[in-house]
């Protein structure tokens, strides 16, 4: 207890004070509204990323900074869903890329802008161990779940499942995987 006592206490910092500067660059160049957009990770019904869909208006629009894909959206369907996974994942990319290469009006100023490209987060929670942990239940390797792999006390094991998985992720157009909760 004495040795605690006499530890001075570390300050805490979130983040650098001042971003790299390449992203200080793609800041300067976004308005307001497309730095807002860039804090909010949204989910959507379904797979539709046409002009009148939903995840259209909010990637296009609003400038949201990702997506998260979740079976209880419907957003992996059919036999084929690794390969309609990527479809998808391509398919909101894409609408991003378009909307940053194609002049808008701006909903509030009524300004005519070209808004800054900034690829999308695209997120999934995929645990292991098949439902309900997964959101991806069949075309990907049959993992064990944290669980499982905890109980064996083998980092090798555990380094290789989360190699698998975050290769197999990755390919499929995923940058951001939500981690498990940490139990006690």
């Amino acid at each position: 207890i004495i040795f605690l006592m006499t530890l001075a206490p570390l300050p805490v910092q979130a983040h650098t004070s001042m971003p790299p500067a390449a992203v200080r660059l793609i800041l300067n160049t976004m308005s307001p509204q497309e730095r807002v957009g860039q804090l909010f990770l949204v989910t959507f019904q379904g797979t539709d990323t046409s002009t009148t869909s939903q995840i259209y208006n909010l990637i296009s629009r609003y400038h949201v900074g990702g997506v998260m894909l979740m079976s209880d959206n419907n957003n992996f369907s059919g036999q084929n869903t690794v390969f309609q996974t990527h479809a998808l994942i391509d398919s909101i990319q894409r609408v991003e890329w378009e909307s940053a290469v194609t002049p808008a009006q701006d909903p509030l100023t009524g300004e005519i802008s070209t808004p800054t490209y900034v690829p999308l987060f695209i997120g999934i929670a995929q645990e292991g161990d098949g439902h309900p942990t997964d959101q991806i239940l069949s075309g990907l390797t049959p993992l064990p779940s944290e669980m499982a792999i905890g109980a064996t006390w083998n980092l090798d094991l555990a380094e290789q499942v989360g190699a698998i998985r975050g290769r197999e992720l990755a390919a499929l157009g995923f940058n951001f995987h939500i981690g498990l909760s940490l139990d006690v």
